[in-house]
């Protein structure tokens, strides 16, 4: 399609405030701020935004170059879907202020939207993540890990590839670049689309794949309609991770005597971070909380609370199903980039 007909297709669908606000905010810009980098006033801005007005032919090409989107992007009737569990409940390491979030939040919605698009020439393989109620079931958040595990006839031992287990499971992994290392990751499982999780391209592998599986942890276990806010679930959610990646059946007998020295081992074979494996023999009782109160410490003054060994880092867990979607379009079907 070449671009007249592009913007003669864009100009039979009405100009979608939504869209607006999703771009300006991904851009990280207020009302304010995009009003002044267009010479209009902002009181303009916000009458198009919330639809009382339509935008002129001007405005809209300004629209175009300022916020660096294709017209027909404003023009799109894409439903604009509440991010549900996600928003509640996806891993910040603290407060982020509202601009900043606002940004991830309308990145993570565009990409739902492209991705979206993206789909309705592919075939969605059958998702076999399911939905298990953690406070209408009699087993514990241990026991519905191991299931999982069992389920998708993961062997016993590190898991190698986390994005390849999710992926093959129906999920879908979609790098974003948030723009801030507030956020680790947000996950979103929405009608007729598979169960997304939304990854921050500046976090440490080792990270991403705790992280994953703890928004995998939120996918099965607190779904539910009757779910209520509980404190609790960030802690579910993490106990499901740390049994998911570390077995207490396959690990236990290694964590005896734990140092850094040894800790640094075991991340190369679990694939985990040296933290999280602290943590769990901590959890799992193979450690005195005196004993762990000394190594936090250790690793605290050696820099390791912010970043650890750049020569321990994990390798090789990149998600594929992405990446094979577009080659799909460009290679297969005769797209271009743009």
């Amino acid at each position: 399609m070449t671009r007249p007909e592009i913007e003669q297709a864009s100009r039979i669908e009405p100009f979608n405030p939504s869209m607006l606000t999703l771009a300006r905010e991904s851009r990280g810009l207020t009302q304010g701020e995009l009003a002044d980098l267009l010479a209009v006033s902002q009181g303009e801005i916000s009458r198009v935004e919330s639809g009382i007005r339509g935008p002129s032919e001007s405005l809209v090409k300004m629209l175009e170059a300022k916020l660096d989107y294709p017209r027909e992007a404003f023009y799109r009737q894409d439903v604009i879907r509440g991010l549900g569990i996600g928003e509640l409940f996806h891993r910040k390491r603290q407060v982020i202020p509202a601009k900043v979030l606002a940004k991830s939040y309308a990145t993570i919605h565009l990409r739902r939207i492209e991705v979206t698009r993206l789909l309705r020439a592919a075939e969605i393989t059958e998702c076999k993540i399911f939905r298990f109620d953690a406070y209408e079931s009699n087993h514990s958040v241990e026991e519905i890990a191991r299931s999982v595990r069992a389920q998708w006839h993961i062997p016993a031992g590190p898991i190698q590839s986390i994005s390849q287990i999710i992926e093959d499971a129906g999920g879908m992994i979609i790098p974003c670049d948030f723009d801030t290392r507030r956020i680790d990751a947000v996950s979103q499982w929405v009608p007729n689309l598979p169960p997304l999780f939304f990854m921050n391209i500046h976090c440490p592998q080792d990270r991403q794949r705790y992280t994953l599986v703890h928004e995998l942890g939120h996918m099965i276990l607190h779904q539910s309609t009757s779910l209520q806010i509980d404190p609790c679930i960030e802690r579910e959610a993490d106990l499901f991770a740390a049994e998911f990646l570390m077995p207490e059946a396959d690990i236990r007998s290694s964590l005896h005597d734990v140092s850094l020295e040894k800790l640094a081992a075991l991340k190369l074979h679990w694939r985990v971070s040296m933290a999280s494996l602290l943590k769990r023999a901590t959890d799992l009782g193979k450690i005195t909380e005196r004993r762990a109160r000394t190594l936090w410490m250790q690793m605290g003054a050696r820099g390791y609370r912010t970043h650890e060994p750049t020569e321990l880092d994990v390798r090789g867990d990149e998600p594929t199903l992405l990446t094979e979607l577009v080659d799909l379009y460009t290679k297969d079907l005769g797209y271009s980039v743009e």
